[in-house]
């Protein structure tokens, strides 16, 4: 139920001694995982390939370590058409789809609101089957402290009047991800880096970067990467990558670009609060009025239900 530190594959001061290797060591550790993991399920591998930065230099390291393997890319309906625009330059990229559309996750399951971690918290709370014990600690800690517990601030949310779940990405992406996986008998590299979030980190950090005794193994040669080694990389090797991310520029020792940030799932709401404002969903109104109408259009009414949703939660105005 609960990671303990004694449980970590890594301890925490080793995940910062790798995550601040000079750029040129994590180039190569990269490829070496990179090697290791191909050699050990005898080339039976695939990039979990999204078209967003991380992925883009992901298929690159990998096609210079072992050559050309499959290029899984799962279309939700939520990707920006730049992304779809970007993938398909790729000759071999396989297209997977879910089995649900969004607009149906969000009416069985709920809104994906503020971090993955947080919405779980609040499905639990709302509609799970929880200990006395267990649910005392999500709302207010216990003996080992605050860490696992629910933010003071969005307690309020655990009586919305609307559903919130962190199930979307598990039904959109990862359900189609494993049954090409159980079909091909193919496992993935996927692209996720250090800076994508507490919970992946402490994942990377029990795990490392190749996980092969779980019932999901998978390698994440990136997963203690920053974002400046991924804008490094991109530039130093030229890569093309989509143009939603605009142009990559070094200023004052730092590597930035000039477009969006990640590119993610367009009516994903994960993070929205963190934003400076304009955030995402007003500059939707301000870029893409249909999009926009039909993110925020009630759900009885063809859309997607937003406009409720985050004026409840205060994030727009």
């Amino acid at each position: 139920m609960f990671i303990m530190d004694q449980d970590l594959k890594l301890n925490e001061w080793q995940f910062a001694q790798r995550k601040y290797l000079p750029y040129e060591a994590k180039v190569y550790l990269s490829r070496m995982r990179i090697r290791d993991w191909y050699e050990s399920h005898d080339g039976d591998v695939y990039v979990s390939f999204s078209g967003g930065l991380d992925s883009t230099v992901l298929v690159d390291l990998v096609r210079k370590t072992v050559g050309k393997i499959p290029l899984i890319f799962v279309n939700t309906g939520l990707e920006y058409p730049e992304i779809i625009s970007f993938v398909s330059r790729y000759d071999d990229v396989t297209v997977l789809k879910p089995r649900m559309s969004f607009r149906d996750v969000l009416r069985v399951c709920g809104y994906p609101l503020i971090s993955k971690e947080t919405a779980s918290k609040i499905r639990k709370l709302r509609h799970g089957n929880l200990s006395e014990r267990y649910r005392n600690y999500l709302l207010h800690g216990d003996e080992r402290g605050n860490l696992g517990k629910l933010a003071e601030k969005w307690k309020f949310l655990i009586h919305a009047p609307f559903d919130i779940s962190e199930e979307c990405c598990t039904i959109m992406k990862k359900q189609p991800f494993a049954q090409y996986n159980r079909e091909t008998g193919r496992v993935p590299y996927i692209g996720i880096t250090q800076d994508e979030g507490f919970r992946r980190q402490r994942d990377y950090i029990k795990y490392g970067c190749n996980v092969y005794s779980t019932d999901h193994p998978r390698s994440r040669p990136l997963g203690f990467w920053t974002r400046q080694d991924i804008l490094r990389y991109i530039s130093e090797n030229r890569l093309h990558f989509c143009s939603i991310y605009g142009k990559i520029i070094f200023k004052n020792g730092i590597y930035q670009n000039t477009g969006v940030r990640r590119s993610g799932c367009v009516y994903c709401c994960m993070g929205c609060h963190l934003e400076t404002r304009p955030n995402r969903f007003e500059r939707m109104k301000a870029e893409n009025h249909s999009l926009y109408d039909y993110c925020m259009r009630p759900l009885y009414s063809g859309g997607l239900g937003f406009d409720y949703v985050l004026n409840y939660c205060g994030f727009v105005h």
